[in-house]
């Protein structure tokens, strides 16, 4: 019979400080993935949005990476792929439109590494990290499905149906980066 651990808390050895600021990195490209301004700053600014879409997630992933280690179903490899992927979108976002094709190519090919790694976690643990899991798998979906379904219902033509797409996929981003922190910070400790 398969045991299923509970895990509530990864040490991944990284200070608390570093996960922290991570964190609020992650928040501020949720809450600056909204529409005009990220339009502004991938025509103005395009490495400072690259960075600050990259730097706060792909040091969260490494945590997790590095406190996952130890279990039983550590996914090195998916978590190595995962980061590889965001640093891959880290450079095409740089490059600006001269790579807007391999930028969608990557932004295509994240429901492929991320739906596996989610859904891996989900079966085989509890606890914390499995509602990580979880929210990984709800985020890629409604990050990568919304807009499309409001393009395709022609809904994003109106500004009202506009925000409510926003809203769902930045509300979501927020619950997912929560999640992610929630078990990488030990409460016991300082």
């Amino acid at each position: 019979m398969r045991t299923i651990s509970r895990i509530d808390y990864l040490d991944s050895g990284l200070s608390r400080p570093v996960i922290e600021a991570a964190i609020i990195i992650m928040y501020a490209s949720a809450i600056l993935s909204y529409s005009p301004v990220s339009c502004w700053m991938s025509e103005r600014i395009p490495f400072v949005q690259a960075l600050i879409n990259t730097v706060g997630m792909v040091i969260v992933y490494y945590a997790y990476l590095r406190g996952m280690k130890p279990l039983q179903h550590p996914l090195t490899v998916l978590w190595w792929i995962t980061i590889g992927f965001n640093i891959l979108g880290f450079v095409f976002t740089c490059l600006g439109d001269s790579a807007s094709m391999a930028d969608a190519a990557v932004a295509a090919a994240l429901p492929l590494i991320y739906l596996p790694l989610g859904i891996l976690i989900m079966v085989w643990y509890r606890g914390n990290l499995e509602h990580a899991g979880i929210l990984m798998i709800i985020r890629i979906l409604v990050v990568s499905l919304v807009p499309v379904a409001f393009y395709l219902l022609g809904l994003l033509e109106k500004t009202s149906w506009r925000i409510i797409q926003e809203v769902i996929t930045i509300g979501v981003e927020l619950v997912y980066v929560w999640a992610l922190r929630r078990t990488l910070i030990n409460r016991g400790r300082r």
